[in-house]
């Protein structure tokens, strides 16, 4: 079970082979592209066609490799309650395990059966979790479909991500003196109370409903008894209206800088934009592609705004209209995570039905212009 290996962002090589040996078993070449060495990792992105009738690919169905950290070994286990959930108490991976799963059994299948089966393309991604970093570094012509989907939403089967937030981080690095705390604090200039001074000024939380911010992270001295001289907070806001989003962001540096005058320190402040918002029309092929493929399973479809991003994120910015979809797993991210077995079955159940729907929704070129 995939599942069982472990698979962090930068260290995704064992599952990465794992998929590899499958495919080329079914008779699929998969390429890999070099973005390890881009994002500091083992593995680059995979990609291939599984190659059908007729002319396509007309649809690219994606998962990503990597897991958050897991604080200890993976052993999932098949409860009384038809779910699996790791019996070592720590995540069981299904985010997003459960995709590449579901894809490579949607494949094993239609190689299998012998009936004819539209082209598509499959393509699975590295250091997902950490800001979607490898789905960045995927050259623009890796995929030639016309639509994607990626499964990588938490939630039951039926549920169809049509819009989620943009986001940008924030880290802060304060720099000031440093002192005995008990001789001669006057001479010190403390970054701690600078960076406390700087959360204190942010509006943080949910600040409206389409708008968050957070600061997650802070890190800084060496001892109690030491003015400390460093200190460094990192953070994020998440919104769906890109001009909003610029004004939080930027009432964040604001705040990062008048807390380093107000303290005498200085500081190193930086914003990354690490991903834009979509929004999905209803029309749009790809989601009436979605809620046809989930409503041939007999499961009333859910149109729904996310809260955070996918690769579907940077896909919709290149132009390549993509959707994310709900994969059945449940308390993502948490020792407490699940995937009941039929969700699973549901999810390989809906990649077969997006495939074999596919040409019905893709876009047909414009015809040529007559020659006058």
């Amino acid at each position: 079970m995939l599942a069982r290996i472990p698979s962090p962002s930068r260290r995704e090589r064992p599952v990465a082979d794992a998929v590899v040996a499958c495919l080329t078993e079914l008779g699929v070449q998969v390429h890999e592209d070099k973005s390890g060495s881009a994002t500091g990792g083992d593995t680059g992105n995979l990609w291939c066609t599984v190659s059908g009738d007729g002319t396509g690919p007309h649809l690219a169905l994606g998962a990503h490799l990597d897991t958050v950290m897991p604080t200890g070994s993976i052993e999932p286990v098949l409860g009384d309650d038809g779910a699996f959930r790791n019996s070592l108490g720590t995540i069981l991976g299904a985010d997003d395990k459960a995709a590449i799963t579901a894809l490579l059994h949607a494949t094993e299948l239609l190689k299998a059966s012998g009936a004819p089966f539209p082209s598509y393309e499959l393509f699975f991604t590295v250091s997902e979790e950490n800001g979607l970093v490898g789905i960045k570094h995927l050259r623009e012509n890796a995929l030639s479909s016309p639509l994607a989907a990626v499964l990588d939403s938490s939630g039951p089967v039926g549920g169809i991500i049509v819009k989620a937030p943009s986001m940008q981080t924030l880290r802060a690095a304060f720099h000031g003196r440093a002192a005995h705390a008990g001789v001669e604090p006057e001479r010190g200039r403390s970054a701690i109370q600078a960076a406390a001074r700087a959360v204190g000024a942010m509006r943080l939380g949910r600040l409206d409903e389409e708008t968050s911010a957070n600061i997650g992270l802070i890190h800084g001295g060496v001892a109690t008894n030491i003015v400390p001289d460093h200190c460094v907070i990192e953070g994020e806001c998440r919104g769906h209206d890109e001009k909003k989003l610029a004004g939080v962001a930027a009432a964040m540096v604001d705040a990062v800088q008048e807390a380093a005058v107000q303290t005498g320190v200085d500081v190193d402040v930086g914003l990354v934009h690490e991903f834009p918002a979509f929004s999905l029309s209803r029309r749009s092929p790809v989601v009436r592609l979605a809620e046809a493929a989930v409503s041939a399973l007999g499961i009333e479809f859910r149109l729904l705004t996310a809260g955070g991003g996918s690769d579907a994120n940077v896909l919709n910015a290149r132009g390549l209209p993509t959707v994310n979809l709900d994969a059945g797993m449940m308390r993502a991210h948490s020792p407490e995570e699940y995937l009941a077995l039929d969700e699973l079955e549901r999810l390989c159940a809906l990649a077969l039905q997006l495939i074999m729907l596919a040409p019905e929704f893709t876009p047909r070129p414009r015809p040529a212009e007559p020659d006058l």
